[in-house]
């Protein structure tokens, strides 16, 4: 059985790597996954809809780190709310693309440290046309 610790899963994720083998990309290119895994044959996409707890990842990081950035500048270094608010509109615009990636394979990385028994093997899960 591979190793599915914390750690593992989560240097796997922050690299982008199947959470089950560790070998295989998730990405085509910035916004497109692989369906199965190349080493491992794992099929990212469990079910329809799979990836939207992904998006409470992302909504929340960067809800987080906003909030976060507005508080020490704008309280904790006295930068005027008018300075602080345009370049903080803009990262919220922006972040969220480059995390979308990073939030996906988190997600992914999650499930299988929580629900391993998903993850041992792919019965079922490949398509009914290639019968």
């Amino acid at each position: 059985m591979p190793e599915r610790s914390a750690s593992t899963l989560l240097s796997r994720a922050l690299h982008l790597r199947c959470p089950r083998c560790g070998e295989g990309p998730l990405f085509i290119g910035w916004f497109r996954m692989h369906e199965r895994c190349s080493g491992c044959q794992l099929k990212y996409e469990r079910s329809p809809g799979y990836f939207l707890g992904s998006t409470y990842i992302n909504y929340g990081q960067t809800s987080l780190t906003m909030s976060a950035a507005y508080l020490i500048l704008h309280f904790g270094y006295g930068v005027p709310k008018e300075w602080v608010a345009p370049p903080l509109a803009v990262y919220c615009m922006l972040w969220p693309l480059f995390w979308f990636r990073y939030a996906r394979s988190l997600f992914l990385a999650f499930d299988c440290f929580f629900d391993a028994s998903d993850f041992e093997s792919d019965e079922g899960g490949g398509d009914e046309s290639e019968n």
